[in-house]
């Protein structure tokens, strides 16, 4: 069996959506479905992680150029090798957002004539049973949908995220660029013989707001955590004090500023933990470097550039807590890719999420309940002074949660459409 898989986020590249691309790619060519993959070739992103071109197991890959403002910002020089560019990281995110907003649908539009020309060239040079898109970019979906239409191929549709339903961040800025979005949302979803979402309530409320027909369509592959990625981790010694530790990016409503709050309380207590200390791995824009340095606790948090994938998963299994936040006006089906590695390293986890979202559900049904409001200082104080008396457990480690256990079903189900 044979996909042709197209997405926008491939290795290099690093970061959530390239490593759920990867993996998939790579188990589902051990479940014996291989893909040919299309996806953009150099452009400017703030995860670049080359160890996972190591685990890429696609048969044919097609690289194609852009004209979306990443590629070009890519192409004109200001950026040095592995980093991002001073610019990119330096312009403040309401800038940002109305560059994409600039553009119909997405940001990422200016790849869509690249996509289906290379779509063509490998649908023309090669005998497929399916056409595999992850979103976003959800332009991208418009590239898939034609290819599959010229083709009469069946369409499976990954969606990482949600697309017109993401209530708490307005990617669209007017209400035509938002009608012209879910026009086509909805005519991808129709298309489609599969739906495949990151998390149950992506699934849920696509079906409740685009008819209940969609549900024999669905179904849900979490990002899961790796059991090979945990083989052979690097031997680290444990920082001395107590480290609660974050990884990726923090954007849109997402915030520590209410952490920093409760943390100063503590501190100012003489409440914490000796030798206390934040630590934020990754890279982190001009926003987020502004709150730390208004906190009152500066002096306690440390930003520790990107890491490799592994090297990432060893300081998390030597941290003594690991941070999650997602704000509470996210959707119900809101999930960080994440949660599943800070499950599988076993230590406690301070979930700054809504309490009756799917995000605090699944870690309840894995023994983790240190569960307070991102945006409640108060929350999060009683939460952190349950954590240092009660933290010290044993987690057990989520087996259902392997991503091979959650890719043997997608292969499943693909086979189903042939």
């Amino acid at each position: 069996m044979r996909a042709l898989y197209i997405s926008y986020f491939y290795p290099p590249l690093g970061g959530p959506a390239s490593l759920r691309n990867v993996k998939t790619v790579k188990y589902l060519a051990e479940a014996g479905i291989d893909c040919d993959v299309v996806t953009v070739n150099e452009l400017e992103y703030l995860y670049r992680d080359a160890s996972l071109l190591d685990e890429c197991r696609e048969q044919r890959i097609f690289r194609t150029a852009s004209l979306d403002p990443m590629a070009l910002l890519k192409k004109s020089g200001l950026s040095r090798g592995k980093s991002a560019s001073r610019l990119y990281m330096n312009t403040p995110e309401r800038i940002k957002l109305r560059v994409r907003r600039f553009y119909p649908i997405d940001d990422k539009i200016g790849w869509l004539p690249y996509l289906i020309k290379a779509g063509k060239q490998a649908l023309n040079s090669a005998s497929y049973d399916l056409i595999y898109i992850s979103l976003g970019p959800f332009s991208s979906g418009l590239g898939a949908y034609r290819l599959a239409r010229s083709s009469g191929l069946p369409l499976v549709v990954d969606l990482r995220d949600y697309w017109t339903l993401l209530s708490d961040y307005d990617l669209q800025g007017s209400k035509a660029r938002r009608m012209f979005s879910r026009y086509w949302e909805e005519k991808i979803y129709q298309q489609a013989s599969l739906i495949v979402t990151a998390t149950r309530g992506i699934g849920t409320d696509a079906a409740a707001a685009f008819g209940k027909e969609l549900e024999a369509k669905l179904l849900t592959v979490y990002n899961g955590w790796d059991a090979q990625d945990f083989v052979d981790l690097p031997e680290l010694g444990k920082p001395a004090g107590f480290t609660l530790a974050y990884f990726g990016n923090i954007y849109a409503r997402r915030s520590l500023a209410a952490l920093y709050a409760a943390l100063k309380r503590l501190r100012d207590e003489g409440s914490l933990p000796p030798e206390t200390r934040v630590r934020l791995y990754g890279n982190f824009f001009r926003e987020t470097l502004e709150e730390i340095a208004d906190s009152g606790i500066a002096d306690m948090v440390e930003t520790v550039p990107l890491l490799e994938h592994k090297q990432a998963l060893a300081q998390m299994r030597v941290s003594d807590a690991l941070i999650l936040a997602i704000n509470s006006s996210s959707p119900r089906g809101t999930l960080t890719s994440k949660i599943f590695e800070y499950l599988r390293a076993q230590r406690p986890i301070l979930a700054m999420v809504p309490a009756q979202n799917e995000a605090a559900e699944l870690l309840r049904r894995c023994g983790q309940d240190f569960i307070c409001a991102m945006e409640s200082a108060d929350s999060v104080y009683h939460c952190l002074k349950r954590l240092f008396a009660e933290g010290k457990r044993d987690y057990p480690i989520p087996l259902e949660l392997e991503r091979g256990e959650q890719i043997i079903h997608l292969a499943e189900r693909l086979r189903t459409l042939v």
